[in-house]
């Protein structure tokens, strides 16, 4: 280790405080406090009853309901912890940076009184299940991520039931959101604390929704996102648009073509007659443990037809980027990227790529700090319980070094790192 325990404790301390002071009285922020450094402890129990029982044996019930009340009774939001954090990472880790990535993550869950719990699909589960399922946004590069700004997503079932909002405290006012709109409003929140301009990245599910891309564009942020076979987009070369007024009786042409005659086609059909001329070139993507990590990509200038039958223009010139996989039913992989047509693929790639940090860290917050442990059924209690596993994994993140260079999240047992209840 780089640091002296001593001096990493010190560091922990200062942390929190600048993180966690003036959002409740003195009181619960110490309880908060507590909190965080036993999402830390090394003892598969992470409920607020486990960490109470570690941290102080002899008073555990006294500790828990100091933890739990601040955790379920506060009054600030947990958008004020991930303001705190954004601050800490855009001062002092900007260049660390080199995309956001937003997605969502399943928690599994019995009954129906946790928010926002029903049967739904989760990627994390690989199924339907009983669960609910956060949206987040992290700041990412092979090295480095944390974790920005989180909402959990409330089905329909829940904002068209007064009942079910009232009984887990979700805000009056709070309405149906899709994923990708709670994704952009994480993105817009980041923005208004000064977030670098950094290219966001995305699976299928988000990048699928051309009025999500639009969006992020609209921020002025680029992205490259993953897209799913079956999109249509016209080849390179095509320069599609809506004919102008001929001056002929009729209804004036609405639909977009393209002057040549050329057609949209699926990505798929594409991805195979270019692999088929041989354009695909092999590109390293990231440097792991093992070794390093390549591909077969090509990439090709193409205009989205996704709105071709609505007299809406075809818009910009973007990247349809193509990696050969042989994983998949197509045997290939699609992203779309609006970034300048100067990138090189090798640079597509990167980022194209670049979600694995946001599974390692869904991975980390739930299997190191407990993220996916949290036994309140309340918005309040879910939200500030995620703003502490987000703002501990953002201390780790942040001195890394000190822990263990290999490992972004090496274990750490952080008893006794700050002060503990007596």
């Amino acid at each position: 280790m780089d640091e002296g325990y001593a001096q990493l404790r010190d560091r922990l301390e200062s942390f929190l405080s600048e993180h966690l002071a003036g959002l409740e009285n003195d009181e619960r922020v110490e309880a908060l406090a507590w909190y965080c450094q036993g999402l830390g402890l090394e003892v598969p129990d992470k409920t607020v009853f486990g960490i109470a029982s570690r941290l102080a044996p002899d008073a555990t019930q006294a500790v828990r309901q100091r933890m739990q009340r601040a955790l379920q009774r506060s009054r600030f939001s947990h958008d004020a912890v991930f303001e705190r954090i954004q601050c800490t990472v855009f001062t002092h880790a900007a260049d660390r940076l080199e995309a956001y990535c937003v997605d969502d993550t399943g928690f599994e869950k019995k009954g129906e009184h946790s928010v926002g719990v029903q049967r739904q699909y989760s990627g994390t589960l690989g199924k339907v299940g009983n669960c609910q399922i956060a949206v987040s946004l992290h700041g990412v590069s092979d090295d480095f991520s944390t974790c920005l700004g989180a909402r959990l997503y409330l089905p329909e079932s829940w904002t068209e039931s007064a009942e079910r909002m009232e009984r887990a405290d979700v805000p009056q006012g709070t309405a149906f959101q899709t994923k990708a709109q709670i994704a952009l409003e994480l993105l817009n929140a980041a923005k208004s604390q000064g977030a670098p301009k950094r290219p966001v990245v995305a699976d299928a599910g988000f990048g699928d929704n051309s009025d999500f891309r639009d969006a992020i564009v609209a921020l002025g942020f680029h992205y490259v996102v993953a897209v799913s076979s079956q999109m249509n987009v016209w080849p390179p070369g095509a320069s599609p648009s809506v004919p102008s007024p001929n001056g002929k009786r009729g209804r004036p042409a609405t639909r977009v073509r393209d002057a040549n005659g050329d057609a949209p086609i699926r990505i798929d059909k594409l991805a195979a007659q270019l692999w088929e001329q041989g354009l695909f070139r092999q590109h390293t993507w990231r440097q792991s443990s093992r070794g390093p990590l390549r591909s077969d990509f090509c990439a090709v200038r193409v205009h989205s037809a996704e709105r071709r039958t609505k007299g809406k223009s075809a818009g910009p010139s973007i990247w349809l980027l193509i990696e050969r996989d042989s994983t998949q039913k197509t045997g290939f992989r699609y992203y779309l990227s609006s970034l300048p047509s100067t990138t090189s693929v090798r640079a597509l790639a990167r980022l194209g790529k670049m979600r694995w940090r946001i599974e390692r860290d869904y991975q980390d917050m739930k299997q190191k700090l407990g993220l996916d442990q949290y036994e309140g059924r309340s918005w309040g209690g879910f939200h500030r319980h995620f703003a502490m596993v987000a703002l501990v994994h953002a201390f780790l993140s942040l001195h890394r070094e000190s822990f263990s260079p290999a490992e972004p999240l090496h274990p750490v047992d952080l008893a006794g790192f700050s002060s503990s209840p007596a």
